[in-house]
């Protein structure tokens, strides 16, 4: 008769050992599997490649194309020349901001040398000098303005005033003369030889 043991089911039972060649033979199709995947992304990557390759060549070809190109070169030299003319601006501008300066300062001495009852109506800086025209009440303002003027050593010229009697109280005169350049800030430090 038979045991009847029903504790035999539950009894571990050994595994069988996995032989090496069946680890050998998994990896090898791991790496065949994935030099497969490797190769088709290369292939297809290198078909678009390809393609982008003849799409290029023949827009190449197309007229358009090469009106498009010699157009860009075309903007390309307006470019350049637009550059170096804003270059020959930015000197230009450097040159009448430093006038602008000049003239503000001659403006600024010419008003430490106004007496108080003349006034000045115009003032106009030509490349030869400056020219004034003004008013007053009397000719002896006019004579302290001129002696004042020719006080001040950046002022040059004969300083002949042109007198006009307008009525009893009012003399209208103009003034020309020439002038040295200011010397700036930083042009001093230069000229002193420090800095």
């Amino acid at each position: 008769m038979k045991d009847f043991n029903f504790f035999d089911e539950l009894k571990q039972k050994k595994k069988a050992k996995t032989a090496p060649s069946t680890y050998v033979a998994a990896v090898a199709m791991l790496l065949a599997l994935a030099l497969g995947i490797v190769s088709y992304l290369y292939i297809s990557e290198l078909k678009a490649l390809e393609e982008e390759k003849i799409a290029l060549e023949n827009s190449l070809n197309e007229p358009s194309h090469k009106a498009s190109y010699e157009e860009a070169l075309l903007l390309n030299e307006q470019v350049l020349t637009t550059e170096a003319e804003m270059q020959e601006l930015e000197v230009i501008h450097g040159k009448i901001l430093e006038s602008r300066i000049i003239d503000n300062l001659l403006i600024k001495e010419i008003a430490i040398a106004k007496p108080e009852a003349l006034a000045i109506t115009s003032i106009s800086f030509t490349k030869e000098g400056i020219n004034l025209a003004g008013t007053s009440i009397n000719k002896d303002l006019i004579a302290r303005f001129e002696h004042n003027l020719r006080a001040n050593d950046r002022f040059t010229g004969s300083f002949i005033p042109v007198i006009q009697k307008l009525d009893k109280w009012k003399y209208s005169f103009t003034l020309s003369m020439s002038f040295t350049q200011p010397i700036l800030e930083e042009e001093e430090v230069a000229a002193n030889g420090e800095g």
